[in-house]
């Protein structure tokens, strides 16, 4: 079937979507909240445009990907406020009269900004969407998962400019890691949160206690969103969170602990993998490249340990220091590339003891 419009990007006849995305009743549109979320389409034509609501308090950010392209820095969209309103978008123009794949992915992450995609259209036919990766790995983490300030300067000292600028989720250590296993990815998480050990007075959520919504800021309790089904189910799941729950304890009193921690791992690789979507699925929890001599490390280790009888294919990870730990500062791109490698190896490993052969 062809057609030149898509008012349902649901339809997977024509869209494959990536991430947590969910249709919003109100704007009557599919929401992107999530880093690295995003759509692929594939259409005979130039040029393709979206009609798109961005509500955030900063720029939204995505990259744009055309037949296979890799480079997430060649294609770059910003997209302002538009107070509630649709306004039509170009999102890629100006091709060879032909068939297009187009991959639009965030780069941004889901405290800061979101979009509402009404509608598709191009200045030809969209066709069947192109076969998805094989592979499927779903990421639980915080600001480094979602590549903050990764772009930014740092030598040679740290500029500690994190803006939507020097952000980057598809340069995450995540994207490094999909990339060389030729994996699609998704995340759940952003920048400053938890796992389990919140400021309540002031933090509603930690990935713990919201990881059932689309989004860990938002709520379903009131409406904000519907809740997840966990029906799309990933080849492998990779947990990096911690970071925060460490840094909270520095400051406020938590009840932050590296045995709350140990523990906190087990409940939510019970709570997540196991009700959801087995014990036989590779599993990665990870620590390492911030606060790398906070303990965490011991606290992962020992949860991956205590879950291997249950669950034979986990693992953890403990990454090299980031270049600007020392400092307090998170990982930058050459972080993300190192941790990557190190990730898809140990992945690999797992695919292969699980029985998973990879082309």
């Amino acid at each position: 079937p062809e057609t030149q419009k898509i008012e349902d990007l649901s339809d997977d006849r024509y869209v494959n979507l990536y991430g947590r995305n969910y249709y919003n009743e109100n704007y009557e549109g599919t929401t992107f909240i999530n880093s690295a979320s995003g759509f692929e389409l594939k259409f005979r034509g130039t040029a393709v445009y979206a009609d798109i609501c961005v509500i955030g308090s900063r720029d939204s950010m995505w990259s744009v990907f055309v037949d296979g392209e890799t480079d997430s820095n060649a294609r770059v969209l910003t997209f302002k406020e538009t107070r509630g309103l649709f306004v039509k978008n170009t999102l890629v123009e100006g091709l060879s009269d032909g068939e297009h794949v187009v991959k639009v992915l965030k780069r941004t992450p889901s405290n800061f900004d979101r979009i509402i995609v009404s509608d598709l259209s191009c200045d030809g036919a969209f066709i069947a969407a192109p076969e998805k990766p094989a592979l499927n790995i779903e990421f639980y983490g915080d600001s480094i998962t979602c590549g903050e300030g990764v772009l930014r300067e740092y030598q040679p000292s740290d500029s500690r400019v994190y803006t939507a600028e020097t952000q980057n989720a598809l340069q995450s250590y995540a994207a490094y890691c999909a990339s060389e296993l030729g994996a699609s990815f998704g995340v759940f998480g952003r920048g400053g949160i938890t796992l389990k050990f919140r400021n309540p007075a002031t933090e509603p959520f930690s990935v713990i206690n919201n990881y059932k919504s689309m989004a860990v800021d938002l709520s379903v309790e009131n409406g904000e969103c519907p809740e997840y089904d966990f029906s799309d189910i990933p080849d492998a799941v990779v947990i990096y969170l911690g970071t925060n729950d460490y840094l909270r304890s520095l400051s406020s009193n938590a009840g932050y602990s590296l045995a709350g921690m140990e523990a906190a791992y087990i409940e939510f690789v019970d709570k997540l993998v196991g009700a959801y979507y087995g014990f036989d699925i590779p599993i990665v929890l990870c620590s390492g490249m911030m606060v790398h001599n906070s303990g965490l490390a011991g606290a992962v280790s020992g949860a991956a340990q205590t879950l291997k009888p249950k669950y034979p294919y986990i693992a953890a990870l403990d990454f090299d220091a980031g270049v600007t730990e020392s400092v307090g500062g998170h990982p930058v791109v050459e972080d993300s590339v190192k941790a990557g490698a190190q990730l898809a190896q140990t992945l690999k490993t797992l695919f292969v003891n699980s029985g998973r052969i990879l082309d």
